[in-house]
């Protein structure tokens, strides 16, 4: 799974045609990570994009492609079938990697007792790796509790969870990176520079500045590297070729370690999560 991808989430540039060609940009760029889910309701278009970026000589192999499974079709058959119907929108004959996109049930969901939910969509969906039509699984907005129950069942790895991450999340997201990474599962971030309400606020800080200045990079590149250094991957959405080719350009630098040390030591007063929607991650 390479490093830094792009995020298909919520922005209007992620909508209709327009996320097809920025699909298609940031392949035809070298880029080759894409970060979708069902209920950003793109997947037609992000498939589009796909296709016609290996019609152009990009290597369907190097492509790794992420989308999510939302609770409200958690359950054994409803996984199954969800699944039959994403390939099918995509119009692609597998899927690198699916993601359970958070722990939690819902009023829509078709069944109703969360562990058991997720276990039955879990062995689901491990029927389909079987099968070839997932390379890989994973989830996200887990703790280690839930990520454990899906572990004793045996039998596919957790391979990735995705979860916020960045300098001042909770330290509970930290721990739970941490916890994966000691158990060999790999960590993507969502909101590396912060949700678009308060990206601002994250961006313009004086000390970003400063270490930006200081090699050359954006605030933004700082961020993405100084969650890459901590071997977290990044997925920062946008639909700007220019901005996309920023947010790749972040491997010819590297945060010194006082850097990285002020940007790990933000004050617990100053700690808070950007995208409150999801359940925190030990519901």
């Amino acid at each position: 799974m390479p490093m830094s991808g792009l995020g298909l989430c919520c922005r209007p540039s992620a909508n209709g045609d327009a996320v097809r060609q920025g699909v298609l940009d940031f392949l035809l760029m070298g880029g080759r990570h894409l970060d979708d889910a069902q209920i950003y309701s793109n997947q037609r278009e992000v498939g589009m994009g796909v296709r016609q970026a290996v019609e152009l000589g990009v290597p369907r192999s190097e492509i790794f492609l992420t989308t999510k499974i939302p609770p409200d079709r958690f359950g054994f058959e409803a996984a199954s079938e969800w699944l039959s119907a994403a390939l099918q929108e995509l119009g692609l004959e597998y899927i690198d990697l699916v993601i359970l996109h958070w722990a939690g049930t819902n009023e829509l969901s078709l069944c109703s007792e969360p562990k058991a939910c997720r276990q039955e969509t879990w062995m689901a969906l491990q029927r389909s790796r079987g099968k070839g039509q997932i390379r890989h699984l994973g989830v996200s907005n887990f703790g280690p509790r839930q990520m454990e129950e899906l572990l004793a069942l045996g039998g596919a790895p957790i391979e990735v969870n995705q979860i916020e991450y960045h300098p001042w999340v909770p330290s509970l997201h930290l721990e739970t990176a941490q916890w994966c990474h000691e158990h060999g599962i790999a960590v993507t971030a969502y909101g590396s520079m912060g949700s678009s309400a308060l990206s601002q606020q994250m961006l313009t800080q004086d000390s970003l500045r400063q270490i930006g200045d200081r090699h050359g990079k954006s605030s933004g590149q700082v961020l993405l590297r100084w969650t890459v250094q901590h071997n977290v991957s990044v997925i920062p959405g946008t639909g700007n070729p220019k901005h996309m080719a920023q947010n790749l350009g972040i491997f010819d630098f590297t945060l010194t370690g006082g850097e990285m040390a002020m940007l790990d030591h933000v004050p617990l007063e100053g700690r808070m999560l950007h995208f409150g929607h999801y359940p925190d991650l030990n519901p």
